[in-house]
């Protein structure tokens, strides 16, 4: 199986930058942990225990929760890459510590763990593939993402930075990735973009499979990129719903009401008469005054005033 993961911590922030001044998007938080964490807790699960993190300048915070609190007997290295340039940037920053079959993943999309369990096992079955994509299916939707076209069998033909809404139901590929390290002699012969100094990995993917190479693809049930504060939203409560009893780990009084699903997390302060819930996560830091209403919502280390009403949105402290 695949025991060495590339996660990409340097991605931009998209339409959460109000949410991401005080720390990197990587960060942000998922149920008390971040994303990641999440992100990288899948591929542990999945038997991975060898892991590259591609930091900027802004990842201090990444590294220092990985280091500090991530599981011990897990191997993270830290490769700097500078400002963000794109996937195939971040596999030369990191090309002297490949030395065998990877993925290579973003620290912002969440997948669910048999998907990424598939993409770890991937190579046992299809040991004369060169790479394996990620698919999902977005219909009606422009997705970020490169788009693809699949022959009868399955494998990738054609693929593009831009998604292809053509007759193969909408499929677009992901930026997650399985790769030999026969790709690494593609990196080089992909042009640099003068507009932004990119390298674009659709164009080292393409002549891979124009040199004959089998890139295989794998499709996703469901995926959560977060790109906007709705995303971060959903992220939550998907976790939230999965959960089969409140999780309290600040003391609270006992006029509160919690309707769950809700995590708090240790640090919080919540005044008397306060009613939580449903589908509600408290950062540590946050502050809920006595007798206010939230629902449907994330504090992330924000202050909700007394008796105030929030309902299906995110309070934080670049925000209140």
């Amino acid at each position: 199986m695949i025991e060495h993961v590339i996660v990409m911590a340097t991605r931009p922030r998209g339409s959460l930058e109000s949410l991401t001044r005080t720390r990197p998007k990587a960060m942000l938080p998922i149920l008390g942990k971040p994303v990641i964490a999440r992100v990288m807790n899948a591929y542990y699960q999945a038997g991975a225990r060898r892991f590259t993190v591609v930091v900027g300048e802004q990842e201090g915070g990444v590294i220092e929760w990985l280091s500090r609190r991530w599981y011990p007997d897990a191997r993270v290295e830290f490769a700097p890459q500078g400002h963000w340039r794109g996937t195939a940037s971040a596999l030369f920053a990191a090309r002297s510590l490949i030395d065998g079959p990877f993925v290579v993943a973003p620290c912002d999309y969440l997948l669910p763990q048999e998907h990424v369990a598939r993409l770890c096992h991937y190579f046992d079955t299809h040991p004369g593939d060169v790479a394996v994509l990620s698919l999902y299916h977005t219909p009606g939707q422009a997705e970020p993402a490169a788009g693809v076209l699949l022959d009868p069998r399955g494998y990738v033909i054609y693929v593009s930075e831009r998604p292809v809404n053509g007759h193969q139901d909408f499929m677009t590929a992901l930026p997650v990735y399985g790769f030999t390290p026969r790709v690494l002699d593609y990196l080089d012969r992909v042009p640099v973009m003068e507009d932004s100094g990119q390298r674009t990995l659709a164009t080292a993917l393409q002549m891979m499979i124009d040199d004959g190479g089998l890139v295989g693809a794998l499709r996703a049930g469901w995926c959560i990129p977060l790109e906007r504060p709705d995303d971060l939203m959903r992220a939550n409560l998907h976790f939230l719903t999965e959960m089969k009893a409140p999780s309290l780990l600040s003391e609270l009084p006992t006029s509160v009401e919690i309707i769950p699903p809700v995590r708090i997390d240790g640090g919080v302060v919540v005044g008397d008469g306060a009613k939580l819930g449903p589908n509600v996560y408290v950062e540590s830091g946050s502050v809920i005054g006595p007798r206010a209403l939230v629902r449907d919502a994330l504090v992330l280390g924000g202050r909700v005033a007394a008796g105030q009403r929030v309902e299906g949105k995110i309070v934080s402290e670049e925000t209140r």
